[in-house]
């Protein structure tokens, strides 16, 4: 009897309040799913396996212009790509800590989604004051890091920081090619 009369009140409840449940209910269970899958179907303690190649490429990366030239020419991600070579954790972590040199490519794919240093970029005639790209342990992403500062007039400076998710192969050395702003 109980819930034949919890129906009949939902029934007769204006059509507001009913659209108002259903939205809630709609939600909880958006909600409700999510918490299963990242709980359940995403395990957050994966670690990366290695492959015995991999290993071995990592310790002789100690030297890096043999690792460099072991790599192919072009572009080199951290994700999947046609038309580049993917990274794995491993030479992402080595190429980011012996890269040295941010693209101007990169600096101005950064500046899209920071719209006052796109700004100071274009108005200062396109030149960056510092950049750096080092490796987090903690967070396993090499972070590219790049300042803009106003020639003249102001002393507006604008540091732009994002993960570098790629990076060109010149042969001799690496560049950081593609930033992912946070």
């Amino acid at each position: 009897m109980g819930l034949e009369d919890i129906l009949n009140k939902y029934k007769e409840a204006p059509e507001a309040v009913r659209n108002l449940l259903g939205l809630s209910g709609l939600i909880f269970t958006i909600i409700f799913t999510f918490i299963i899958f990242n709980n359940f179907l995403i395990n957050e303690s994966v670690k990366i396996e290695m492959s015995a190649a991999d290993m071995e490429r990592a310790e002789s990366a100690e030297n890096y212009d043999e690792f460099i030239s072991s790599l192919p020419s072009g572009k080199l991600n951290f994700y999947a790509s046609k038309d580049s070579y993917q990274l794995t954790l491993i030479e992402y972590e080595t190429v980011c800590k012996n890269t040295k040199i941010v693209t101007q490519r990169s600096i101005m794919g950064g500046n899209i989604t920071d719209i006052s240093a796109q700004k100071l970029y274009k108005s200062n005639g396109n030149k960056i004051e510092k950049f750096l790209v080092k490796w987090d342990s903690f967070e396993n992403i090499c972070l590219a890091e790049y300042t803009v500062r106003a020639m003249q007039g102001t002393t507006d400076t604008i540091t732009v920081v994002g993960q570098a998710k790629g990076f060109l192969n010149t042969g001799v050395d690496t560049r950081v090619y593609f930033i992912k702003n946070f």
